[in-house]
Protein backbone atom coordinates (compact mmCIF):
# COMPACT_ATOMS: atom_id res chain seq x y z
CA UNK A 1 0.00 0.00 0.00
CA UNK A 2 2.70 2.50 1.03
CA UNK A 3 4.35 1.92 -2.72
CA UNK A 4 1.35 1.88 -4.22
CA UNK A 5 0.36 5.55 -2.48
CA UNK A 6 3.95 6.46 -3.52
CA UNK A 7 3.84 5.56 -7.25
CA UNK A 8 -0.02 7.30 -7.21
CA UNK A 9 1.51 10.55 -5.40
CA UNK A 10 4.62 10.93 -8.11
CA UNK A 11 1.99 11.26 -11.13
CA UNK A 12 0.31 14.06 -9.77
CA UNK A 13 1.50 17.95 -10.86
CA UNK A 14 3.42 19.30 -7.90
CA UNK A 15 0.44 21.84 -6.73
CA UNK A 16 -1.49 18.89 -6.20
CA UNK A 17 0.49 17.27 -3.59
CA UNK A 18 -0.98 20.09 -1.73
CA UNK A 19 -3.79 21.86 -3.26
CA UNK A 20 -6.85 19.78 -5.56
CA UNK A 21 -8.61 22.47 -7.21
CA UNK A 22 -11.72 23.31 -6.14
CA UNK A 23 -14.49 22.19 -7.91
CA UNK A 24 -13.06 20.27 -10.45
CA UNK A 25 -11.27 17.36 -8.42
CA UNK A 26 -13.60 14.35 -9.08
CA UNK A 27 -12.81 11.39 -6.56
CA UNK A 28 -11.52 8.98 -8.84
CA UNK A 29 -8.15 7.61 -10.10
CA UNK A 30 -5.13 6.29 -8.31
CA UNK A 31 -4.78 8.22 -5.43
CA UNK A 32 -8.30 8.17 -4.28
CA UNK A 33 -8.07 3.86 -4.99
CA UNK A 34 -5.51 3.92 -2.36
CA UNK A 35 -7.33 6.09 -0.16
CA UNK A 36 -9.80 3.69 0.09
CA UNK A 37 -8.08 0.71 0.37
CA UNK A 38 -5.90 2.92 3.29
CA UNK A 39 -9.58 3.46 4.58
CA UNK A 40 -10.54 -0.25 4.72
CA UNK A 41 -7.13 -0.89 6.32
CA UNK A 42 -7.81 1.49 9.34
CA UNK A 43 -11.09 -0.54 9.58
CA UNK A 44 -9.07 -4.00 9.23
CA UNK A 45 -7.06 -2.54 12.38
CA UNK A 46 -9.72 -3.03 14.73
CA UNK A 47 -9.03 -6.87 14.67
CA UNK A 48 -5.62 -5.23 16.43
CA UNK A 49 -7.41 -4.18 19.45
CA UNK A 50 -10.28 -7.44 19.15
CA UNK A 51 -7.02 -9.40 19.86
CA UNK A 52 -5.60 -7.25 22.55
CA UNK A 53 -9.23 -7.49 24.48
CA UNK A 54 -9.43 -11.39 23.47
CA UNK A 55 -5.85 -11.98 24.90
CA UNK A 56 -6.58 -10.04 28.33
CA UNK A 57 -2.53 -9.78 28.39
CA UNK A 58 -2.41 -5.98 27.53
CA UNK A 59 -4.21 -3.24 29.29
CA UNK A 60 -5.91 -1.22 26.09
CA UNK A 61 -4.64 2.62 26.43
CA UNK A 62 -6.19 5.64 25.70
CA UNK A 63 -4.30 6.44 22.97
CA UNK A 64 -4.75 3.05 21.23
CA UNK A 65 -8.20 3.22 21.39
CA UNK A 66 -8.52 6.82 20.65
CA UNK A 67 -6.21 6.65 17.74
CA UNK A 68 -7.79 3.67 16.03
CA UNK A 69 -11.48 5.20 16.11
CA UNK A 70 -10.03 8.44 15.18
CA UNK A 71 -8.26 7.67 12.11
CA UNK A 72 -11.26 5.71 10.66
CA UNK A 73 -13.77 8.83 10.66
CA UNK A 74 -10.67 10.77 9.46
CA UNK A 75 -9.71 8.70 6.25
CA UNK A 76 -13.70 8.80 5.77
CA UNK A 77 -13.31 12.60 5.76
CA UNK A 78 -10.33 12.08 3.45
CA UNK A 79 -12.40 10.80 0.91
CA UNK A 80 -15.50 12.44 1.39
CA UNK A 81 -14.15 15.79 0.93
CA UNK A 82 -11.57 15.03 -1.28
CA UNK A 83 -9.27 16.51 1.09
CA UNK A 84 -5.82 18.34 -1.09
CA UNK A 85 -3.25 17.08 1.36
CA UNK A 86 -4.21 13.17 1.07
CA UNK A 87 -1.45 12.21 -1.26
CA UNK A 88 1.50 13.06 0.91
CA UNK A 89 -1.21 11.60 4.38
CA UNK A 90 -1.34 8.40 2.61
CA UNK A 91 2.00 8.05 1.74
CA UNK A 92 3.85 9.69 5.42
CA UNK A 93 1.15 7.36 6.99
CA UNK A 94 1.64 4.18 5.15
CA UNK A 95 5.07 4.69 5.17
CA UNK A 96 4.77 4.90 9.41
CA UNK A 97 3.23 2.12 9.15
CA UNK A 98 5.70 -0.16 7.11
CA UNK A 99 8.02 0.97 9.74
CA UNK A 100 5.86 0.45 12.62
CA UNK A 101 4.79 -3.28 11.78
CA UNK A 102 7.80 -4.52 10.58
CA UNK A 103 9.64 -3.53 13.90
CA UNK A 104 5.76 -5.68 15.51
CA UNK A 105 6.56 -8.33 13.48
CA UNK A 106 10.49 -8.82 13.81
CA UNK A 107 9.41 -8.75 17.51
CA UNK A 108 6.94 -11.49 17.32
CA UNK A 109 9.59 -13.67 15.27
CA UNK A 110 12.19 -13.24 18.53
CA UNK A 111 14.47 -10.79 17.06
CA UNK A 112 15.72 -8.59 19.66
CA UNK A 113 16.05 -4.82 18.88
CA UNK A 114 18.12 -2.60 21.01
CA UNK A 115 15.87 -0.44 23.41
CA UNK A 116 16.52 2.69 21.23
CA UNK A 117 14.71 0.99 17.97
CA UNK A 118 11.10 1.03 19.62
CA UNK A 119 11.96 4.46 21.36
CA UNK A 120 13.01 5.43 16.66
CA UNK A 121 9.30 4.04 16.16
CA UNK A 122 7.50 5.98 18.47
CA UNK A 123 9.47 9.26 17.05
CA UNK A 124 8.69 8.60 13.52
CA UNK A 125 5.15 8.29 14.21
CA UNK A 126 5.86 11.71 15.97
CA UNK A 127 7.82 13.68 13.09
CA UNK A 128 4.79 12.67 11.24
CA UNK A 129 2.50 14.88 12.88
CA UNK A 130 4.83 17.36 12.39
CA UNK A 131 5.47 16.69 8.59
CA UNK A 132 1.36 16.94 8.85
CA UNK A 133 1.21 20.33 10.09
CA UNK A 134 4.39 21.97 7.93
CA UNK A 135 2.57 20.75 4.91
CA UNK A 136 -0.41 21.97 6.14
CA UNK A 137 0.89 25.70 6.10
CA UNK A 138 1.69 24.80 2.13
CA UNK A 139 -2.03 23.70 1.65
CA UNK A 140 -3.34 26.95 3.53
CA UNK A 141 -1.28 29.08 1.49
CA UNK A 142 -2.57 27.87 -1.38
CA UNK A 143 -6.18 27.77 -0.31
CA UNK A 144 -6.14 31.72 0.82
CA UNK A 145 -3.65 33.23 -1.49
CA UNK A 146 -3.75 31.01 -4.43
CA UNK A 147 -7.63 30.58 -4.96
CA UNK A 148 -8.84 27.64 -2.99
CA UNK A 149 -8.06 23.80 -2.27
CA UNK A 150 -10.52 21.09 -2.34
CA UNK A 151 -11.43 19.46 1.74
CA UNK A 152 -10.44 22.23 4.17
CA UNK A 153 -13.46 21.07 6.05
CA UNK A 154 -11.64 17.51 6.26
CA UNK A 155 -8.13 19.35 6.90
CA UNK A 156 -9.60 21.24 10.04
CA UNK A 157 -11.16 17.79 11.36
CA UNK A 158 -7.38 16.52 10.44
CA UNK A 159 -5.10 19.65 12.27
CA UNK A 160 -6.94 19.29 15.10
CA UNK A 161 -7.36 15.50 15.45
CA UNK A 162 -3.31 15.75 14.73
CA UNK A 163 -2.55 18.22 17.39
CA UNK A 164 -4.51 15.81 20.24
CA UNK A 165 -2.45 13.12 18.49
CA UNK A 166 0.70 14.75 18.50
CA UNK A 167 -0.14 15.75 22.23
CA UNK A 168 -0.51 12.23 23.41
CA UNK A 169 2.12 10.80 21.41
CA UNK A 170 4.53 13.18 22.92
CA UNK A 171 3.47 12.43 26.62
CA UNK A 172 3.56 8.58 26.09
CA UNK A 173 7.13 9.63 25.16
CA UNK A 174 7.97 11.18 27.71
CA UNK A 175 6.43 8.39 29.94
CA UNK A 176 7.52 5.65 28.40
CA UNK A 177 11.23 6.72 27.82
CA UNK A 178 11.66 9.49 30.11
CA UNK A 179 11.85 7.30 32.77
CA UNK A 180 14.54 5.47 31.20
CA UNK A 181 16.98 8.05 30.83
CA UNK A 182 16.35 9.42 34.64
CA UNK A 183 17.57 5.37 35.41
CA UNK A 184 20.24 5.81 33.05
CA UNK A 185 21.21 9.15 34.79
CA UNK A 186 20.86 7.45 38.32
CA UNK A 187 22.97 4.95 37.13
CA UNK A 188 26.16 7.02 35.90
CA UNK A 189 25.61 9.33 38.73
CA UNK A 190 25.78 6.41 40.99
CA UNK A 191 28.93 4.89 39.01
CA UNK A 192 30.78 8.50 39.57
CA UNK A 193 30.00 8.45 43.20
CA UNK A 194 31.46 5.27 44.15
CA UNK A 195 34.51 6.09 41.72
CA UNK A 196 34.58 8.90 43.77
CA UNK A 197 34.60 7.20 46.96
CA UNK A 198 37.26 4.95 46.28
CA UNK A 199 39.73 7.13 45.04
CA UNK A 200 38.75 8.85 48.60
CA UNK A 201 39.35 6.04 50.53
CA UNK A 202 42.84 5.32 48.40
Amino acid sequence: MSLGCSLSSLSLPLPHLFCFPPSSTLPHGPIFFWSYIFYLSKLYEFIDTLLILLSGGRRLTFLHVYHHAGVVLMSYLWLHTKQSLLPIALVTNATVHVVMYSYYLSCSLGWRWPPRWKRMVTEVQIWQFVVSFAVSVVFLWFHFVGGGCEGINGWMFNAVFNASLLFLFLDFHGKAYGSIKKKKKKKNDNNINMMLDEKKSE
